[in-house]
């Protein structure tokens, strides 16, 4: 039956070759066809098939009634509309390499997402620098910061990375061209007031019989959210599938909030449970035996544990550090961590010489520098997996010099960035010199292996 169709559809569109582009939206696919002429008008009349042909700023369009899908994935399998076709093998290995990388597809979601965090991340520097300015030109810092007019600043200056779960589950399920309004209800879940406050922390948390950890921004972290958009959006297939045509559109939904969400809440709770218990008993035990060591694992897997939401964890063990100790070493392996992002954006810039990426990495490196990593991490470096790499690298070797020469950061910030240098001042000692050898090393480190890795990658590629 579905042999027969797919032969009128491409009969109708002139042949698999004719397909431009391919799209699907609302239960219709859609198709941009290269040649008008091609087109097969007497197919509709001698079929059943629910087709529209339009042709507008000379431009022809296919449009297909697909309540389950099934043209789209067959067409989509088939590489219709997404090959070029002066190269299709060698463009189509590239799609399927590409396809493989979690880290590409990572960056692929935050792409279309940089306007919006870039300027945010804008504000929240700019108001970082007026801060910074009143600290030294006033007396009175909390005038300024607590005055209605600079929390409403600030707050649209969060907006964008308080609401990043929703933001990255929508651009998701747009890539997979899955439900993004389904995805945007999955990625704000968390900021339900009710679910906000049975994971407050007040008390011990049971799903239906399975422990969970109390620590809602854990679940809405960016690899939990991609992770769980990219399962459902194979749930939501299957499902559309099988359904009858009165359910279409209905029970995937329904299936996916009724039973997929909590099975992905009862997987992420214990995990989250396990990682309570035992990581922040593993870094106080590694600081108080190896804190060299411990400050070089932290400045190299900083920027992983902010794509797992694992960062969360360190903030209660850097107050107490600061309430007993006066200062803290866990806050220098996070800038650096930082910095070495800032370092291989940069490089990964200069090496490109795509105009909009070079843009976005200079950019990016920028914001990165001055305590907004996300730009750089997940739109530039995880696009350059080279680059990625060479930041983890970077973060070590910067932690490492931290670690050796014991930098101390003296004072709690917003964020980690180059405006918080003096809070690494201390009398009568060299630490604030250290710290500018350190970032510097890291940033110079990242920078180059990037920049090396990344040479090596393009002429093994014209090999």
């Amino acid at each position: 039956m579905m042999d027969r169709k797919m032969k009128e559809i491409l009969k109708l569109a002139g042949g698999k070759e004719n397909i431009k582009q391919l799209t699907r939206e609302d239960q219709v696919t859609r198709m941009i066809l290269e040649d008008s002429r091609k087109v097969d008008m007497s197919v509709p009349a001698a079929t059943d098939l629910d087709a529209t042909i339009r042709i507008t700023g000379g431009e022809c369009f296919l449009t297909l009634r697909d309540d389950s899908s099934d043209y789209y994935r067959l067409l989509r399998d088939m590489s219709t509309g997404e090959i070029s076709h002066d190269h299709p093998q060698r463009e189509t290995k590239r799609t399927y390499q590409k396809s493989l990388s979690i880290l590409h597809f990572i960056s692929e979601v935050f792409k279309p997402l940089m306007p919006a965090i870039l300027g945010a991340a804008v504000l929240k520097i700019v108001l970082a620098f007026i801060a910074l300015i009143n600290i030294y030109n006033s007396s009175d810092l909390s005038s300024l910061l607590q005055s209605q007019t600079y929390m409403i600043f600030k707050s649209i200056g969060d907006s964008a990375f308080y609401l990043l779960p929703i933001l990255v589950a929508v651009s998701t399920a747009y890539r997979l061209k899955s439900n993004m309004y389904v995805a945007a209800a999955i990625g704000g879940l968390m900021f339900h007031p009710q679910i906000s406050y049975i994971l407050s922390g007040e008390e011990e948390v049971q799903f239906m019989g399975v422990p969970m950890v109390s620590q809602a921004a854990f679940f809405s972290a960016t690899l939990w959210i991609i992770m769980t958009i990219l399962a459902a959006s194979y749930v939501e297939r299957v499902v559309e599938r099988i359904s009858p045509k009165g359910l279409k559109g209905i029970f995937a939904p329904a299936l996916t909030f009724g039973i997929f969400v909590p099975l992905v809440l009862m997987v992420l709770g214990p995990i989250g449970a396990w990682i309570d218990k035992r990581m922040p008993v593993a870094v106080n035990s590694l600081l108080g035996d190896a804190p060299v060591v411990a400050v070089m694992l932290l400045g190299a897997v900083f920027a992983l544990m902010l794509l797992a939401g694992l960062h969360y964890w360190l903030f209660p063990l850097i107050l107490n550090e600061l309430m007993v100790n006066g200062f803290s070493v866990i806050i220098p392996a996070m800038l650096v961590a930082y910095i070495a992002q800032a370092g291989a954006a940069l490089a990964a810039g200069l090496r490109s010489r795509e105009p909009e990426f070079r843009k976005l990495a200079f950019w990016a490196a920028g914001t990165a520098l001055l305590g907004v990593p996300e730009p750089a991490i997940y739109a530039v470096n995880m696009r350059r997996r080279a680059s990625f790499y060479a930041a983890l690298i970077g973060g070590a070797i910067g932690g490492l010099y931290f670690g050796v020469l014991s930098v101390k950061s003296f004072a709690l910030s917003e964020s980690a960035s180059l405006l918080e240098i003096p809070s690494f001042m201390e009398d009568g000692t060299l630490n604030v010199l250290h710290t500018c050898i350190g970032l510097l090393l890291a940033f110079c480190a990242s920078g180059l292996l990037a920049y090396w890795m990344a040479g090596r990658a393009a002429k093994s590629k014209q090999v």
